[in-house]
């Protein structure tokens, strides 16, 4: 019989903890990770992942990654922001991290999945759990804790701090308000 705080339609996510402590791990793998803004292109490189800029058929994708036995490739959309591609690259670094360590296999990230799907700790399905667990880690691999903590005691301006860290205004709103620190 569920209990009552799931149902069978919902999958279990890891925890924002837990999503977080990843990440930290995989900045203390590589050189260079403490510094602002973090390199999303160095860790891959630093993890043996190759990042090339893509043009896509479909308009609304903005970025994929592929695992196979002959290495690991990120393409993200060429024509996005730098912002935008500096964390659609986190996000799918995130994939491999969380979701591609054991097997080959592809993600393949719209713009809805990439920065429209709200954090949650439950989901109605697998794949809507793994691209918020991998906006959360994205997030956490490019605002991490410690160090957005430093950075909004010294100056809580969000368009500072989205500057500071490399991200847009939203995704840095979002990482406040997530952390509790407004």
């Amino acid at each position: 019989m569920p209990s009552a705080l799931s149902t069978p339609t919902e999958t279990r996510m890891l925890t924002r903890k837990d999503i977080e402590a990843r990440a930290q791990a995989v900045l203390q793998q590589v050189n260079g990770a403490g510094t602002l803004p973090i390199d999303p292109v160095n860790l891959a490189q630093q993890h043996g992942i190759t990042v090339h800029n893509a043009e896509f058929a479909q308009d609304n994708l903005s970025g994929m990654i592929t695992k196979q036995s002959s290495g690991t490739i990120i393409l993200v959309k060429g024509s996005d922001p730098a912002s935008r591609k500096r964390f659609t690259i986190a996000h799918e670094l995130a994939h491999h991290f969380l979701h591609l360590t054991q097997a080959d296999g592809s993600f393949v990230d719209n713009t809805i999945n990439l920065f429209r799907e709200q954090f949650t700790d439950h989901a109605p399905d697998a794949d809507r759990a793994r691209e918020i667990e991998a906006n959360r880690f994205a997030a956490a691999l490019l605002m991490p804790e410690p160090l957005m903590r430093r950075e909004f005691a010294h100056n809580p301006d969000i368009d500072y701090l989205a500057w500071r860290f490399g991200v847009s205004e939203q995704a840095m709103g979002y990482r406040i308000a997530e952390l509790g620190l407004r």
